[in-house]
């Protein structure tokens, strides 16, 4: 879920189900099926997003933009991501004028912290072995550890991982052709679904279903 924007950045949020989280004695949260497969499906996610923005023509066209050129040469749409696994605190936060439904903790900080990283570390995706810990072998296999730090106010070093795609082995989107649609055309749609809705009532269900 999509929590606040902060100026050009977004805070979203996968929030585990009390039932399915394990804190161990030292406040980390253990390993199951569930934690496992949400940590695979962000970062899976961010994965998809990056590959959209590097393809999908109505994104690759400012690649063209001959004023954008002009002002940042070999300009293309950018987007860096952060992730991290923690505790947060959700409410409402505020005073009497405004109130902000968000999530704090130190948790939330080195998300954005590592979001903001992507750039020192020129990829797209960066997340902690917090995260890395919990995913699945598989995606474990496909990631690749980019540094290991001690970041500010914490005594304990965390690295980063990143996975890295090969953007030049996967072929560009190929653009939908527009049809232009009267309401005739609407209108005679409607018609020969009722039509057939009619003609065999018992499949009723299966024309419904499949439109």
């Amino acid at each position: 879920s999509a929590n606040k924007n902060i100026v050009d950045a977004f805070l979203l949020v996968w929030k585990i189900p009390d039932e399915y989280v394990f804190v161990d004695a030292k406040n980390n949260i253990r390993t199951n099926h569930y934690v496992k497969n949400i940590c695979d499906l962000a970062v899976i996610s961010f994965l998809k997003i990056i590959i959209k923005i590097n393809f999908k023509p109505n994104i690759t066209r400012y690649r063209r933009n001959k004023l954008l050129n002009l002002r940042i040469p070999n300009y293309s749409v950018k987007m860096g991501f952060g992730l991290h696994l923690g505790w947060a605190i959700e409410g409402a936060i505020g005073s009497f004028y405004k109130i902000d439904a968000s999530y704090l903790s130190p948790n939330v900080n080195m998300a954005a912290r590592l979001e903001a990283a992507t750039k020192q570390y020129g990829v797209c995706l960066l997340f902690s072995s917090f995260i890395y810990d919990k995913m699945s072998k598989r995606l474990q296999r496909l990631s690749r550890q980019v540094d290991k730090v001690t970041v500010k106010g914490s005594i304990e070093p965390i690295s980063l991982y990143t996975c890295d795609l090969n953007m030049e082995s996967i072929p560009p989107a190929i653009p939908k052709l527009r049809q232009s649609i009267t309401q005739d055309d609407i209108k005679l749609k409607k018609s020969e679904i009722i039509k057939k809705f009619l003609a065999n009532k018992s499949k009723a269900h299966t024309l419904i279903d499949g439109k």
